[in-house]
């Protein structure tokens, strides 16, 4: 089973640049939440949906133990969301489902 965690503000949008050069709609306003629930859709329609555990981490209402590498990108000013992929944080300031799932891919044939 691969982990995905995504660190964000549940009601906010996307407020820099991300790392992904745009492909993850990160300019469309959507929220953070809005952005996790369309990645979880995605995940349980493509061929990696059993495969992969999902869960979002809000940076002002969740525990942050045990994240140190991300709470400490949050803290230096990486822009939300940020991406863990099996507790390596692999993207920030958006959620790219190609990016993700190609994450997720490679991990589960290694």
């Amino acid at each position: 089973m691969v982990h995905v965690d995504v660190f964000g503000i549940r009601e906010e949008a996307p407020s820099g640049k991300c790392s992904c050069g745009g492909t993850c709609g990160s300019e469309m306003e959507k929220t953070m939440g809005v952005m996790y629930e369309d990645l979880v859709r995605f995940c349980q329609e493509s061929d990696l949906g059993a495969e992969v555990e999902l869960q979002f981490i809000d940076v002002f209402e969740d525990d942050l133990k045990g994240y140190d590498t991300a709470h400490t990108m949050f803290k230096n000013g990486f822009a939300l969301p940020l991406v863990a992929v099996n507790g390596v944080v692999r993207l920030y300031g958006g959620i790219s489902h190609s990016k993700i799932y190609d994450e997720v891919r490679k991990l589960r044939e290694a």
